[in-house]
């Protein structure tokens, strides 16, 4: 049990704590403890941006810890964040889609996905690190949950390593990758972290009802895109909401006075 969750960590992230040889149908048995996972890179990520804050400013340290988490990761998920773009935007039969997915280059689709992603991802760590670095830990947790969320309403594909993972994640994954990333994120945040879940869960649903409708299946790639996604759903959330209650706080001082 310890040596398969060492090596899922060693699988979705650049921590060498693993054998290099997985069992993927191994490791994907404990898929629902991905939670955990965004809370380790989101833990270095918050921590870095505390040690940088006395450094840099906000918007030098935002690209920073962006970079950090995206390498920390290996990359893997803005990658299968590119290929989902391009596969997505292709007219063609979820074959072809596929194919497309499969295939080494990166098309415009993919391009504008990950410029756009990634870079509202950035804006959004900067502006709520103004507040807290603890969102950075949030946002990530989160994150995998919404990956943890497509795998569970997508269809297996019949090949690559994602399918192990969508094929072991069911309601009782959903679950205890629910009641895992409440019991982080809800005494770190109370009403918004309820809030965060909420999304991450919507957006991993939704986008997994688009691949099944576009491509027939969920894949790693398609995983890895939620992943990105998903972030950048709660960095939204997040800063909507500590923008609304700055905005809405001059007006409860007045209404306090009168």
């Amino acid at each position: 049990m310890i040596e398969d969750i060492r090596n899922l960590i060693a699988f979705m992230t650049r921590i060498p704590i693993g054998t290099e040889n997985f069992d993927f149908e191994k490791i994907a048995e404990y898929f629902f403890i991905i939670p955990i996972i965004g809370l380790i890179i989101g833990g270095f990520g918050a921590l870095l941006a505390y040690i940088l804050s006395y450094i840099f400013p906000s918007t030098i340290v935002g690209i920073i810890v962006m970079f950090f988490l995206l390498y920390v990761q290996g990359f893997h998920h803005v990658d299968g964040l590119a290929d989902f773009g391009d596969a997505w935007m292709l007219m063609g039969s979820p074959k072809r889609k596929l194919e497309v997915m499969k295939d080494v280059y990166m098309g415009i689709g993919g391009l504008i996905f990950v410029f756009f992603v990634e870079l509202i991802s950035i804006f959004a760590i900067i502006y709520a690190i103004e507040f807290s670095v603890v969102y950075i830990l949030i946002a990530e947790i989160c994150s995998r949950l919404g990956m943890l969320a497509c795998a569970c309403c997508g269809t297996p594909c019949s090949e690559g390593t994602g399918r192990y993972f969508v094929k072991k994640s069911d309601e009782k994954f959903i679950v205890m990758g629910l009641m895992l990333t409440l019991l982080i994120v809800f005494p770190l945040a109370g009403k918004l972290g309820v809030l965060c879940v909420i999304l991450a869960i919507l957006t991993g649903g939704y986008i997994a009802r688009v691949a099944n409708k576009h491509f027939r299946c969920v894949n790693g790639d398609v995983l890895g895109a939620t992943n990105e996604i998903t972030r950048m759903v709660v960095l939204l959330g997040i800063v909507f909401y500590l923008y609304a209650n700055q905005s809405l706080q001059p007006l409860h001082n007045l209404i306090q006075m009168i």
